[in-house]
């Protein structure tokens, strides 16, 4: 119970700093006296600094994605696609830091192939509902992949936007989403 509790004040320390100073900017020494263990007791867990980055990412997609797979239903329909992004913007602003760093993450170099192959099956289980949604003319034809980087790209935008302003709109923001795709 103690060697885990170390490992997650490491990883709550990294998330920490990676958010406050940036990736790049945060050393194992500074984690470590965030975290208050020896900076060798990083090492214990984590083979480099680039694995810890890795494992916190992972730890943390995963953990999105529980919450994620419960709202992905069989078949598409606005209600479902509502509670979907809704849930999914829900966790972003409810969890600012690990939105943050994921952000950061994603287009940094340390974001490779391989970490996201992890992810993979998710990620078609998605287009295949958005491609049942363009057959059942819920959503535009529009090549799958688009209207995932859409959905992406309006989540993110639309967090930052909920966190900086500390707005209570969400449904609006759903309707503004959905009229760019609907069919």
């Amino acid at each position: 119970m103690v060697e885990e509790d170390k490992k997650k004040r490491i990883l709550e320390a990294a998330l920490k700093l990676f958010v406050e100073k940036g990736i790049d900017n945060t050393s194992t020494a500074l984690i470590s006296k965030e975290a208050d263990v020896a900076t060798g007791t990083i090492y214990l867990y984590f083979e480099n600094k680039v694995d810890l980055i890795s494992k916190l990412y992972i730890s943390i997609k995963e953990e999105s994605m529980v919450n994620f797979l419960d709202l992905i239903e069989y078949s598409v329909s606005y209600d479902s696609l509502e509670r979907f992004w809704i849930e999914t913007v829900e966790w972003g602003v409810n969890n600012p830091d690990k939105f943050r760093f994921m952000m950061q993450f994603n287009p940094s170099p340390y974001h490779t192939e391989d970490i996201e192959s992890k992810f993979s099956d998710f990620g078609k289980n998605v287009v295949k509902l958005i491609e049942d949604g363009i057959k059942n003319k819920l959503l535009k034809d529009l090549p799958p992949e688009y209207i995932l980087d859409f959905l992406s790209a309006h989540f993110t935008f639309t967090v930052e936007f909920i966190i900086r302003t500390k707005t209570k709109e969400r449904k609006i923001f759903f309707e503004t989403l959905f009229d760019g795709i609907k069919y």
